[in-house]
């Protein structure tokens, strides 16, 4: 466990910086090989669960990676718009967040169920865990990235 904290935390570092350049095929790319690496330790699969888990994973993670995408974006409009947010620019940006997070949890349920197949719900169930502690440090050190709505109107003030 403490080999993988510390994979996240250089994947944290190194993915907080990539999004600084503000290019999101670079976070892609460099998120799918560390993650896919932290997977294969979490798992600890037997050679012939490996064989039925990979194909399933590599399709969950290409579409994860299409909603991983679109959250950047978001995340992205909200930094292009920090210092001109209107009320009516708040509220676009939380409602496309919820329908990213929606598309999220509806993905990782289908994956549960071909996991399931694939293997078993054990399994299927540590892959879930295992992809919710990821992204939830991911989102956890993205979001953390960003100044809160008038966090820096405040600033000046002082």
């Amino acid at each position: 466990m403490k080999k993988i904290i510390l994979v996240v935390t250089i994947l944290i570092l190194s993915g907080l910086s990539i999004y600084a350049q503000d290019d999101i095929q670079q976070v892609q790319d460099a998120w799918g090989k560390d993650k896919k690496e932290l997977v294969w330790i979490g798992m600890n699969l037997s050679p012939a669960d490996s064989i039925k888990f990979w194909p399933v994973y590599d399709q969950y993670e290409k579409a994860r990676q299409k909603i991983g995408r679109e959250r950047i974006i978001i995340l992205n409009d909200y930094a292009d718009n920090y210092e001109k947010m209107t009320n009516a620019k708040a509220d676009e940006l939380i409602n496309r967040i919820f329908k990213n997070d929606a598309a999220s949890v509806k993905l990782m349920q289908q994956y549960y169920g071909r996991m399931k197949t694939t293997l078993n719900a054990m399994q299927a169930a540590k892959f879930l865990h295992i992809e919710t502690y990821l992204q939830t440090t991911i989102r956890s050190a993205l979001q953390g990235a960003l100044p809160m709505i008038g966090e820096l109107d405040s600033l000046k003030t002082h």
